[in-house]
This record gives C-alpha cells, sequence and structure tokens, in this order.
C-alpha cells in the first residue's frame, strides 16, 4: 500500500484529536478494566475472555457432555450402599403370639464386571459427543476472535470515513463562507447562489455529525466484543497486515482442505458417529456379570438361619423390556436421520461460502490495485495542485486533500476487508496464521 509518510502523520494526528474530542463526550464511568492508553490488535485479542455470551453457552454444552460421559460410566462402577430396616415380625419358630423386634442392618458392594460391550459402546458414543462439544467451543472462540478483528478494523476505517467527511465538510464550508462574502463585501454574488452553498455545507455538516455518531458505535461494539461494555477503547493502532499478502488460492484445493477440516463439517461428522454408536447400543440386549457382597447385622438372630456375610456371583440377562427399548431406538435413529441431514446441509453451504470467499478475494484483489493507483494519481494531483498554489495560479487545495482522504480510504476498506476474507478461510480450514492465532 503507498501511503506517504506526511499521511501516516496526518491520521496519527487526527486519530488524537478525535480520540480527545470523544473521550469529552463520554459520561464519567468506572471501568474495572480500562482498554490501554493505545490498544493494538494483539492486545485485543489477548483481551478475549470466556465470558463472552456464546462462549459460555459454548462451555455449558461441554459440561453437559460430560457429565452423560460420567452418567454411563457410573453403570459400571461399584455401588456401595448400607441399608438400615426396622421391622416388628410375628415369628411362627419359635410359637409365639405377640410381635418381636426383627431390625436389620446391611452393608452392601455391588461390583458389575462387564455387560459384555454395551456400556462401552455406549461410553463411546458419549465421549464423540463431548469431542463435538469441545470442537464447537473452539468453533465458538475462533467465531469470537474473527468478531473482535472485524470490530477493530471499523474502529480504524471509521475514524478514515470522519476524516473524509470533515474534509468534504471543510470544503463545503469555505465555499460558502467565499460566496458569502462576495455577497456581503463586494455584491457579486447571487443570493440563490449563496443559498445554495449554505445549503450544501449543512448537509455535509449533518453527514459528518452522522459519520462521527458511527465512530462511537464502532467504539462501543468493539467494546461489546471483549466483554467490556463500561470500558471504552481510545486509540488504535493500525496493525500490520502483511501475513495476509497471499495469493489467491484455487478454489478446488482451499474446498477441499474446506470440507476435511472446517468445525461445522467435523462437528456434524461427530455427531453422526456419536449417533451411531447410541443406536448400536440400544440395540444391544447383553447380560450383566457381577459380584455381591452383603455384610448384615440383626437385631435377633437364630442358629443358622441367617448369614452374617454373604458373597456371590450374579449373571442377569434382559427378556423383556417393553416398548422402553422400541422407543430408544426410533428416537436414536431420528436424531442419526438429523444429524446426517445437518451434514449435507453443512455441506451444500460450505460449497457456496468457499466459493464465494475465493470470488471475493479475486474481486478484492482488483479493488486493491485499483485503489492504490488512484491514491498515486490524487497524491500526484495534490503536489501539482500545492505548485500551482506557490505560483500563485488559482486551484483547490481543499478539493485535493478530500480526493486523498477518500482514496485512502478507498484503500484502506479494501486492505480490511481482505483481512476478514482470509480470516473465514482460515477458520474454515483450520490454518489460523500464527501471528494472529491469540484465541
Amino acid at each position: 500500500m503507498s501511503v506517504r509518510p506526511g499521511h501516516r502523520l496526518l491520521v496519527a494526528g487526527w486519530a488524537v484529536l478525535l480520540a480527545f474530542s470523544m473521550e469529552s463526550g463520554q459520561a464519567a464511568t468506572v471501568a474495572p478494566e480500562p482498554f490501554p492508553d493505545v490498544l493494538t490488535l494483539e492486545k485485543a485479542l489477548d483481551m478475549l475472555d470466556q465470558n463472552y455470551p456464546d462462549v459460555m453457552s459454548a462451555q455449558a454444552s461441554i459440561s453437559k457432555a460430560r457429565s452423560e460421559v460420567l452418567s454411563v460410566q457410573a453403570r459400571q462402577t461399584t455401588r456401595v450402599y448400607a441399608e438400615a430396616e426396622l421391622r416388628q415380625a410375628d415369628r411362627h419358630i419359635p410359637s409365639r403370639t405377640e410381635f418381636i423386634d426383627d431390625s436389620r442392618i446391611r452393608l452392601v458392594v455391588n461390583t458389575p464386571l462387564s455387560d459384555f460391550g454395551m456400556t462401552q459402546t455406549r461410553h463411546d458414543g458419549a465421549s464423540l459427543s463431548l469431542d463435538a462439544r469441545q470442537l464447537n467451543y473452539q468453533r465458538v472462540r475462533a467465531e469470537n476472535r474473527l468478531q473482535a478483528i472485524k470490530a477493530f478494523l471499523n474502529v480504524i476505517l471509521s475514524d478514515y470515513a470522519y476524516i473524509v467527511a470533515d474534509e468534504d465538510m471543510t470544503l463545503a464550508f469555505l465555499q460558502y463562507d467565499r460566496e458569502l462574502e462576495k455577497m456581503e463585501r463586494f455584491e457579486d454574488a447571487n443570493p440563490v447562489e449563496v443559498a445554495q452553498r449554505e445549503v450544501r455545507y449543512l448537509d455535509k455538516f449533518a453527514i459528518r455529525s452522522e459519520v462521527d455518531n458511527q465512530r462511537r458505535r464502532t467504539r462501543l461494539r468493539l467494546a461489546l466484543v471483549l466483554n467490556r461494555p463500561e470500558a471504552y477503547p481510545d486509540q488504535m493502532v493500525e496493525p500490520d497486515l502483511s501475513v495476509y499478502d497471499r495469493p489467491v488460492p484455487e478454489y478446488d484445493e482451499i474446498l477441499a482442505k474446506a470440507l476435511s477440516n472446517a468445525p461445522e463439517m467435523e462437528i456434524a461428522r461427530l455427531n453422526i458417529a456419536a449417533g451411531q454408536k447410541r443406536l448400536q447400543a440400544a440395540k444391544m440386549q447383553r447380560p450383566t456379570l457381577g459380584l455381591k457382597f452383603e455384610a448384615i447385622g440383626y437385631s435377633e438372630s437364630y442358629p443358622g438361619s441367617r448369614d452374617d456375610l454373604r458373597a456371590s456371583a450374579f449373571l442377569s440377562f434382559p427378556i423383556f423390556s417393553g416398548l422402553s427399548r422400541d422407543a430408544e431406538i426410533v428416537e436414536t435413529m431420528a436424531e442419526l436421520d438429523q444429524y446426517s441431514a445437518e451434514l449435507n446441509s453443512v455441506e451444500y453451504k460450505l460449497r457456496i461460502q468457499v466459493l464465494e470467499l475465493v470470488q471475493e478475494l479475486e474481486s478484492n484483489q482488483l479493488e486493491i490495485n485499483a485503489a492504490n493507483r488512484e491514491l498515486e494519481y490524487r497524491e500526484h494531483e495534490l503536489d501539482r495542485i500545492r505548485l500551482e498554489y506557490e505560483l500563485d495560479y488559482r486551484a483547490s487545495i481543499g478539493e485535493g486533500n478530500l480526493n486523498v482522504a477518500k482514496a485512502l480510504y478507498r484503500l484502506m476498506k479494501a486492505n480490511y476487508e481482505k483481512v476478514l476474507i482470509w480470516e473465514q478461510l482460515d477458520t474454515l480450514t483450520t490454518m489460523l496464521p500464527a501471528e494472529a492465532n491469540n484465541s
């Protein structure tokens, strides 16, 4: 990007002045963790935390999936429990007619040894679901990062837009003021033309006010994306965009990577695999092999009639489960069909999205080339106007400054669009650049 050092200084000066004017218009609030005085993109990405609503929701989904894994594991873990039973009994032997205390307390240790693969199958399905939720969490964090980059760049771009609007308003005011002076001092201007100049100036002033409001909104959006609604970013630093200077990729090549690595695709595949495991487990009917140990204390005992300690091995066979098993199978099959449909839907959308992003990169490259050429032309034009002004030729320096500001805004807008396009492609192909990967 061919931007002269003088323009860099101009933009930096504008940024300081604009930040000061905006700060004076803000209500005094106590921010728990304010932004640094000079905010860089790297620092903004470091400020991303896990308290953003979408991130918290994804974390909750992970916790729920972990609880499902633990619930499955609990079916094959040793259970130790105690039972106390208060009873009154009328014994037949020896012959009695009154009720006696027959209370007891039991300590039971129940250890399932194997259900011949059914619990393991359910565990595999729950683990795959957990993997899907964890991958979705990473996807949400990547989306959060993309939104932070977009919000950061929009703040800087809004400052460039304000410079254009201010130059445009200033030029309109000077033209109006010149015509007004001619009419008042020399009576050499048509009042209708003066009124027309005034209306044009007021229109430009209204536009600049709206652009100024937009600058405030972009800063608030950045604060919200970074989960600091009570803080406010002040002075921004333009990021180094050299990492995004890459050739436009081939559609087929980038599509193959996206279909293989896109988080949405992998999440859908994991959900299908988990559904298949759950369906397999629902159709399984397996016996349960285990050990059981009991220690029993009685309030009244009879020799040879009761066991104080008891150990046994058991093998239980499911015989009839009613409609509950059929309902589980039907429900799981419906979920599996839904996950399969989601995978196809994600693939269709991904093919279109990748094509659109590649085409946007191609168009963006053309726009950057055109914007570079226009900026060079406007800079040379401004140099010529300044030279003519020094030689006492009539020329409009204000219009030249406005054209340079417009060309610079156009170029920066195109460059920032390229950043966001590449960030989306990197997210789809899980190839975040090391310099930018702060999530």
